[in-house]
């Protein structure tokens, strides 16, 4: 589609990066979208102190993002013979660079954790800073399976709160269910403890009272969205739970979360809220996190 907003994707080479660019490149096909593959790696930190590197030194870099960005592109094709991808190496630190090409990006992908990543269930400090600081939606690449590959069934499942902060994030997540063909699971927590914790007269009335209130607060949410994309078959899920135990629970078996960067608590100056961190770090599957 002329004049489109391309799907970018950031690689480094690495197994996680692959994967990212293997989904972004099957997003794109999905929303009749052009691919951006950028690579992008800068002189040690010594350079930028006084130091001095010869030009080969740059070429070097410039060559080995090039090799990086064609295999990278080899993989899109495979995943998506179709679309029509492009690249660009880029001679900067990755995640400056990266939030650049963000500002004009439909949505940016970046995989959890790149070549000096740690195996933990913490993401890399790249995607971390993406998905903070991104102007555009940010999709950090996950997969539970053991060959990596991200889940392609199962339903899109989006943490709601009834604030309007949570509006954009709906938005997208109704057009990502209709898409891909997908039940959407709404979850809505109206408390931020387990019900453990409470004794049982505060769980009767809780659970009579609120639960019934919350209820009602998102199917009003639901139901314009409903109409919008009657093809989207939609369950919503309220529950008395922690946020992101309750949107990490539904998650299982699903093959995108979607969350807002901040929910009902949300601060203005903070550009990503606990339970979004949250979210991003533990679930199993891709997370979009879409800013307001």
């Amino acid at each position: 589609m002329s004049g489109q907003k391309p799907v970018v994707v950031g690689t480094d080479g690495s197994k996680h990066a692959q994967t990212a660019v293997r989904w972004a490149a099957q997003h794109a096909a999905r929303h009749g979208a052009p691919l951006l593959i950028a690579s992008a790696a800068s002189a040690p930190v010594a350079y930028g102190m006084g130091g001095h590197l010869p030009q080969d030194f740059f070429d070097a870099l410039k060559d080995e993002g090039g090799r990086i960005v064609a295999e990278a592109t080899q993989i899109a094709r495979d995943a998506a013979p179709d679309i029509a991808i492009s690249s660009e190496v880029l001679i900067d630190a990755t995640g400056p660079a990266l939030l650049r090409l963000a500002e004009t990006a439909e949505v940016m992908v970046v995989g959890t954790r790149g070549l000096s990543g740690i195996a933990s269930a913490f993401m890399g400090s790249v995607s971390s800073l993406i998905a903070r600081h991104s102007p555009c939606p940010v999709v950090v690449v996950r997969s539970a399976s053991e060959d990596g590959t991200p889940p392609v069934s199962g339903p899109v499942v989006i943490g709601i709160d009834g604030s309007e902060n949570s509006v954009p994030a709906l938005a997208v997540a109704m057009k990502e269910a209709s898409l891909r063909g997908a039940t959407l699971i709404a979850v809505h927590a109206w408390s931020d403890l387990p019900l453990s914790t409470m004794d049982p007269v505060t769980q009767v009335r809780e659970l009579f009272d609120e639960a019934t209130i919350a209820d009602t607060v998102v199917a009003q949410r639901l139901a314009g969205w409903s109409e919008q994309y009657p093809d989207v078959n939609v369950e919503h899920r309220v529950v008395m739970d922690r946020p992101e135990a309750a949107i990490l629970d539904r998650a299982k078996g699903a093959q995108l979360v979607v969350v807002g960067s901040r929910g009902r608590g949300g601060i203005t100056g903070l550009l990503l809220g606990s339970t979004s961190i949250k979210v991003l770090r533990s679930a199993e599957c891709p997370v979009m996190v879409v800013h307001k």
